[in-house]
C-alpha cells in the first residue's frame, strides 16, 4: 500500500465478516455505486443484495439525499479523506429514518484507490432531541418578547398615571395642537378637523406635522397611542 495514500485494504475475509458485524456497512466502488452491503442493511430496508447493488441502493434513500449522494463522493475522491453525512434511509415499514453515514477510502494492495467503506448510524432519536430543544427555545423566546411587550404597555400605564404627568405633557404642546391631537386620535380625517375648528386643511396638515416632529412620532397611530398615555382620548379609542 502507498504510504502517501493511507486507507485499507478490503480482502475477502473482510468481506465475509461483514455480515456478521450488528452495523449496518457499505462499500462504495470510487464512482459510488454500491459493490456490497451487509446483512444489517438489507434487514434494515427489507431489500435483497442484488436490488441493492449498483445504484439499487438510492431507492433506499431519501430523493433528496440520493440526489446530493454522486456529488458526495467525488469530493470525497478528490480529497481521498474520510467523510461524513446525514441522511434519511427508508425502513422496511416505510418509515424513513435519520442516518449517520460515514465513510473512508479503502484500496489495493498496490495502494490503488478501489472506493468507500463506511457504515450507518440510526440516529433519528438524537435529531428529534434537538428539534425538541430548538422548539423549547423558540417557546421560551417568544415568552420573554411577549413579557418584555407587556412590561413595557404597564410602564407606560405607570407613567400616565404618575402625579402631574399629564400637566407636564400637556405642556409641550401649544391648545391648538392638543386639539388637533385629540381629535385625530377621535379618529376624524383631516378635512373633518379642519371643518370643526373653522381652519385651512393645509394648517391642520401643518400642526399634525410639528405634533409628530414634537413628539418624535412618525404616524396617526402613534399619535393616537400617545394621545390615549397622556389621558386626552379615553383607551377605548
Amino acid at each position: 500500500m502507498s504510504k502517501t495514500e493511507p486507507g485499507m485494504v478490503l480482502s475477502a475475509d473482510m468481506v465475509k465478516a461483514l455480515d456478521w458485524v450488528p452495523t449496518i456497512i457499505w462499500v462504495a466502488d470510487r464512482t459510488g455505486r454500491c459493490l456490497l452491503v451487509n446483512r444489517a442493511w438489507l434487514e434494515f430496508t427489507g431489500r435483497r443484495l442484488e436490488d441493492s447493488r449498483d445504484l439499487g441502493w438510492l431507492s433506499a434513500m431519501h430523493p433528496e439525499d440520493a440526489e446530493s449522494w454522486p456529488r458526495r463522493i467525488e469530493q470525497a475522491l478528490i480529497a481521498r479523506e474520510p467523510f461524513s453525512l446525514d441522511c434519511r434511509l427508508r425502513r422496511r415499514d416505510g418509515r424513513f429514518r435519520w442516518m449517520h453515514k460515514a465513510g473512508s477510502p479503502f484500496y489495493d494492495e498496490h495502494g490503488a484507490l478501489l472506493g468507500f467503506i463506511g457504515s450507518c448510524t440510526d440516529v433519528s432519536n438524537h435529531k428529534q432531541a434537538l428539534d425538541a430543544l430548538r422548539q423549547a427555545g423558540e417557546k421560551h423566546r417568544s415568552v420573554l418578547r411577549n413579557l418584555k411587550e407587556a412590561v413595557m404597555v404597564i410602564e407606560d400605564f405607570l407613567r400616565t398615571e404618575e402625579p402631574g404627568s399629564h400637566n407636564h405633557v400637556d405642556d409641550r404642546l401649544t391648545p391648538r395642537q392638543r386639539e388637533i391631537l385629540h381629535l385625530i386620535a377621535r379618529g376624524f380625517a383631516t378635512r373633518e378637523i379642519a371643518t370643526q375648528l373653522h381652519v385651512s386643511v393645509k394648517t391642520v396638515e401643518s400642526h399634525r406635522a410639528q405634533l409628530m416632529q414634537r413628539l418624535n412620532i412618525h404616524d396617526v397611530a402613534g399619535l393616537t397611542r400617545y394621545a390615549i398615555r397622556i389621558g386626552l382620548v379615553p383607551s377605548d379609542y
